[in-house]
Parts: structure tokens; sequence; C-alpha cells
């Protein structure tokens, strides 16, 4: 028997945590530089370090969550990242900084890992997608007003520090509203056959199927073109298109109101085609952005059309991929769906994180090399949703 389904909204916020985490310290790395006297690389490792806490975790809070539940994991990583908050907000250390980020980012991975099993536990198939899109539509805001909100902070606290004690604050606000309003989900009955099991044999059989590795694929190889312009984008508009960082914003700002609109639409798509035909359109429209991203760029050069009419394209196709790839991952064994949303996140996070890396090593000013790595991202996201297909013909019609 299914439990009784929470609140998107709030789910959706929890979920927000993450990458909301992320995204409040990059307006004020310069700062922290100035104020640990440290040089903008080394600075750095206080993004990179919270993304290792949330990408090494994610796995072990999915499998915890299938053991003893949903709502106690949900709430003691919730406690662990206003805590770290509360320490990174006072430390004068930049090493015991990027130390309590990692533990920052572990205690923030319990939202989105959480919130995608508690969705599977209270909904089918069908209903998981069209959830999902709500919440991914609601998360996709978090890191388009972190950057704002993390600027107005470091302008109020009058130091980079102070941003801590607003994670802090919202984590304190999630925590209460999860206290009052989210019940367990977990399907004791369904899971207990499964709670015998070691933690290798569950991914074991998950990194065996078809339909999650082929799902978890497509949200990991998305991600990678996201992140791969993601590490380049305001120095490309900067240097190549004179659009300054407030300009930056506000484009940004628009692909990202594109992609939450786009996540709307594939859910209320996906109730009348189905989510493997939305996953599909979703893929083929990536395809295409990728494609016309580098052969545009390369018969153009950099310009506003060869950079934001793929951009449009590839944040569209994004919303319709990201909540149905997920929601295929999560119902490849609805009984550990917490051990598969935790693994289907990681992979997104550390494939992504690789092709961030290789698209800083890569640029040395030119974007084509950078329009390349998109493009072969994007066509390792179609040849992933074939793995998928294979693995679950059925669903395609």
């Amino acid at each position: 028997m299914q439990a009784k389904k929470p609140s998107n909204f709030l789910l959706g916020v929890a979920s927000g945590i993450s990458p909301f985490g992320m995204a409040i310290a990059i307006p004020t790395l310069e700062s922290f530089a100035q104020l640990y006297q440290a040089p903008y690389s080394t600075v750095q490792f206080i993004i990179s370090a919270y993304l290792l806490g949330l990408a090494s975790s994610m796995p072990l809070v999915g499998f915890l969550s299938d053991k003893i539940g949903r709502r106690p994991v949900l709430l003691s990583g919730l406690v662990l990242f206003i805590a770290a908050s509360i320490i990174c907000s006072t430390t004068d250390s930049l090493n015991s900084l990027i130390f309590w980020r990692v533990v920052q980012g572990v205690g923030a991975s319990v939202g989105s890992v959480m919130s995608r099993a508690i969705i599977r536990d209270t909904s089918n198939a069908s209903e998981t997608a069209r959830s999902l899109s709500r919440v991914t539509a609601i998360m996709g805001i978090s890191p388009m007003i972190a950057p704002v909100i993390g600027g107005i902070g470091y302008q109020i606290f009058g130091n980079p520090n102070g941003i801590f004690i607003i994670t802090a604050a919202i984590g304190i606000v999630v925590l209460i509203a999860i206290l009052l309003k989210l019940p367990e989900t977990r399907n004791v009955e369904l899971t207990e056959s499964t709670n015998r099991e070691p933690w290798s044999e569950k991914y074991r059989y998950l990194l065996g199927s078809k339909v999650f590795v082929g799902s978890s694929l497509i949200y990991a190889f998305t991600t990678g073109a996201f992140f791969a312009i993601l590490a380049v984008a305001s120095t490309v508009f900067y240097n190549d298109l004179g659009i300054d960082s407030a300009g930056f914003g506000f484009v940004w700002s628009c692909l990202t109101i594109l992609y939450t609109i786009s996540a709307f639409m594939g859910g209320n798509l996906s109730s009348k085609y189905g989510l493997m035909k939305v996953l599909l359109a979703g893929v083929v429209l990536n395809v295409m952005a990728g494609l016309v991203f580098y052969f545009l760029v390369k018969a153009l050069n950099v310009t506003l059309i060869s950079v934001i009419a793929p951009l449009i394209i590839l944040f569209f196709a994004h919303g319709f991929i990201v909540p149905m790839a997920l929601a295929k991952a999560v119902s490849a064994r609805p009984e550990i769906a917490g051990s598969s949303s935790g693994l289907s996140s990681a992979l997104g996070l550390v494939i992504g994180g690789m092709f961030s890396v290789l698209s800083g090593l890569v640029f040395d000013g030119r974007l084509l090399p950078i329009a390349l790595i998109v493009a072969v991202s994007t066509m390792l996201c179609g040849m992933s949703y074939l793995l998928v297909f294979s693995g679950n013909r059925k669903s395609i019609v």
C-alpha cells in the first residue's frame, strides 16, 4: 500500500538545498580569496569540496533510507547541513572551511536523493514522472536565485562567511517543515525482503539493469553538457560577446526559467503520451542542440546566434530529459528506490563534474573545443536512450 503523497512543493524545496548550497558561494569566491589571502585556484575548492561531499555520500544515503526509512535519513542530513553551515560561518581557516564544506555537501545530499525516493514510494511509474517534473521545476529555481542571495548576504554581513548563516537558516526552515508535514513513506513490507541484501548486491543488480544504467547515463550526460558549458560560459559571454556579469546573469536566468517551464510541460505530456516518448523527444532535441551548437560555432565563430540559439534548444530539452530519466531510474526496482535514487544522482554529479574539468582543461579562449565536448555529450545521451529502449521495449508504445 502506497503512502499518502507529500507536497511536491516541499520536496522541490528540499531538493533545491543541494544546488543552492553550491551556487550561493559562487559570487563570493573572490572575496574569500581576499579574506584568506589565497590564490583564486585554491579558493575554488570551496565549490569542489561541496560537490565531493554530495557525490560521495549519495549512494550511502540512498542505501540507508532503504534500511531505516526516508524520514530519519532526511532529518539527520538536514541537521548535519545546518551544523556544518554554522561552523562554516564562523571558521577563520580556509582549510577548515573546505573540510566543513565537504560535510555540508554530505548533509545537503539527502534532499534530492530522498525526494526522488519518496515520490517513487507514493506513486506508480507514470505518476513518478509527472511529480518529478514538478519537483525538478521547483528545484531549478534554486541555482538561479542562490547567487543573487549570496551577493546580498555578503553586502549585509560584510563578510563572505556570512552567506552560510543564510544556508543554516534555510536548512532550519526546511527541517521544521519536514518535521511537521512529511510522514514516513517507505513501504516496510516491500523493502523487508531486500533489507537482508548487502549494499554491494543491490548496486550489482542496478548496474546490471539496462533500464537503470541507461536512464542514469542519460541524466549524467545531460548534466555533463550543462557543466561543460557552465565552466566557461561567463568568460565567453564577457570576452567574445561583450556581455558583463549582470547581463550574463540575466541570460542564464532566462534559460533557467525556460528549463523550469519545459519541466512542467514534460510532466503534463508524460501523462498523455507516456514517459518514454517524452524522454525520446527530449533526447532528440538534445542531440540536435549539441550538433547545431558545434556546427554554428564552427561556421560563424562566437556570435549571439551561434551561442544563444543552441542553448535555448538545449535547456528546453533538459527540462524534458532530467525528470523523465530520473523517474525511469528510480522505477527500475521500486523496493530499493532509495538506492536507485542515490546511485543515479551520484553518477550524474561525477560524470557532470568530469565534463566540467575536461572543459576547463581544453578551453584556450576558443569556444569550438567546448562545443565539440557538448556535441559528444549529447550524442552519448542519445546512445544511452538506446540502452534504455533495449531493456524496456514495450514502454515506447
